[in-house]
């Protein structure tokens, strides 16, 4: 403290002598008075430097530390979001190999319940045929014997009305033994 206070008691010596001076008309200024002038900024300039230069090194040097610490953190936040960001890329690939490999599955599956209900419709389909084939078969034995009854009801009434109409009374005693003779109960 007592270093700053003695350097602007000097440092405002030399404004005082020359305010001194100058209190007569204002006559331009000599080449002297330049040296003087000049010597005097110089001087200041030079004390400034000499008391005000460490502490500006410092704050200049703080800065610089502070600035370096500052890009420091900068770049290790940068790596850390490349960082992150990689690890994000990868989670998204994995989600989306994860999410094909689910999609290739559901395709599979759906391909084997495809098949399955392929091969379940053709069973059905088969069954129904075979069941359509008996059902056939029976209606066509069923009409068969149907047709075999009537015709051999047709027959027998057409052979009564024959029989009827060619057939005498001698004729039928003849058959009638004929028929005993065959059973055994009249003997020739």
């Amino acid at each position: 403290m007592k270093k700053a206070i003695i350097t602007l008691i000097i440092l405002s010596m030399p404004h005082i002598a020359y305010a001194v001076g100058a209190g007569k008309e204002a006559e331009p200024a000599t080449p002297s008075d330049w040296f003087f002038r000049i010597i005097n900024f110089l001087l200041l300039v030079g004390i400034l430097i000499y008391f005000v230069g460490g502490i500006l090194k410092n704050s200049l040097a703080a800065r610089k530390d502070e600035v370096e610490r500052l890009l420091k953190e900068a770049e290790e936040t940068a790596q850390e979001a490349k960082k992150r960001l990689a690890e994000i890329e990868a989670r998204v690939h994995r989600r989306e190999e994860e999410a094909m490999a689910i999609i290739e599955e559901a395709k599979k599956r759906g391909e084997s319940e495809k098949a399955l209900l392929i091969e379940e419709g053709n069973k059905v389909r088969e069954r129904l045929e075979r069941h359509a084939k008996v059902r056939i078969d029976q209606e066509l034995k069923k009409a068969k014997d149907a047709l075999h009854i009537e015709a051999v009801t047709l027959t027998m009434e057409f052979a009564e009305k024959k029989i009827k109409k060619d057939f005498t009374n001698k004729d039928q005693e003849n058959l009638i033994e004929e028929y005993l003779i065959r059973i055994g109960e009249k003997k020739v």
